[in-house]
């Protein structure tokens, strides 16, 4: 019943300015005091809404690539749902929402398509814990000893050679002046150098084998998915350590994975069920714990 509801309202606020909406969205939880409690409710609202395929999100009207909304709130994919629950959680009113979003998405809240927080392993954690959102907490679920190391080469250049007409998203634009864009995009790979990003990681084995130690996991959690030196070579043009995020939640039926799914949807399932299916993954290894300060 609460889904149903908190769709109805997006469907009421999809007549609203975006800050109306954020705003609609905002009131629904604004009695709960607890960030955990909110992170559960907001993430748990969403349930059922569809996957957004090629990235949702961008710099808004006033991008000069991407020019997708800053936020929305009728389709995620895997980060912009943890990012956006996490704006939600965090704030009370329209104006703090819209500050931690950027804070989140982009180095130093700098709203640009180069500043954009694209790679989990070399900008998204590391630029999350700096700026004091988020903090790495796979300690508190294993020892060190218990952990691996991820590495990969994330090739900036590559990345930057790589990208298709089909990511310039300037709907006024012609055809010509898209290309021009792309061109110039690609265009600044000569101002990049490959670097090294590392992720300390727990592996799937481990957690299968002690399924106990799931229930240590705080609730309402991070968790990025890893896949160590992950070869997306031929499609993105550079390696990568971590293909997937979502929210992990204890609850009466055991400990839950909640996440927006490539399957098509914003979804639960149960985590240890859901780890089971990567047991003998070839690329997906382990996951990376983090929680809210």
């Amino acid at each position: 019943m609460m889904t149903y509801i908190f769709i109805l309202l997006i469907s009421l606020a999809a007549f609203a300015s975006p800050r109306e909406e954020a705003e609609i969205i905002l009131s629904k939880f604004q009695t709960t005091e607890s960030v955990t409690a909110r992170l559960d409710l907001f993430s748990k609202s969403f349930l059922g809404l569809p996957y957004g395929n090629g990235g949702p999100l961008g710099e808004g009207e006033l991008g000069r690539y991407d020019q997708d909304p800053l936020y929305r709130f009728d389709a995620f994919d895997c980060t912009t749902f943890v990012e956006t629950v996490v704006s939600l959680s965090l704030a009370r009113e329209v104006n703090s929402f819209e500050s931690t979003m950027d804070e989140i998405r982009y180095e130093n809240g700098e709203i640009d398509y180069l500043k954009r927080n694209h790679f989990p392993s070399l900008q998204w954690i590391p630029n999350n814990v700096k700026n004091g959102l988020l903090k790495e907490i796979n300690h508190l679920i294993v020892p060190p000893s218990e952990m691996k190391l991820a590495e990969a080469v994330i090739n900036l250049p590559g990345w930057l050679k790589a990208i298709k007409i089909e990511e310039i998203r300037v709907p006024l634009a012609t055809l010509e002046e898209r290309t021009n864009l792309l061109e110039e995009l690609r265009s600044y790979s000569t101002q990049y150098s490959p670097i090294v990003a590392r992720l300390a990681y727990i592996p799937i084995p481990t957690l299968i084998a002690k399924p106990n130690v799931l229930k240590k996991i705080p609730h309402g959690s991070i968790v990025n998915f890893v896949r160590p030196n992950w070869d997306l070579t031929d499609v993105i043009g550079t390696h990568m350590n971590v293909s997937h995020q979502g929210f992990i939640f204890q609850t009466r039926t055991g400990t839950i994975l909640r996440h927006a799914s490539t399957t098509g949807k914003v979804m639960e399932v149960s985590f240890i069920e859901y780890l089971k299916k990567f047991e003998n993954h070839p690329t997906m290894k382990g996951i990376h714990l983090m929680q809210l300060n």
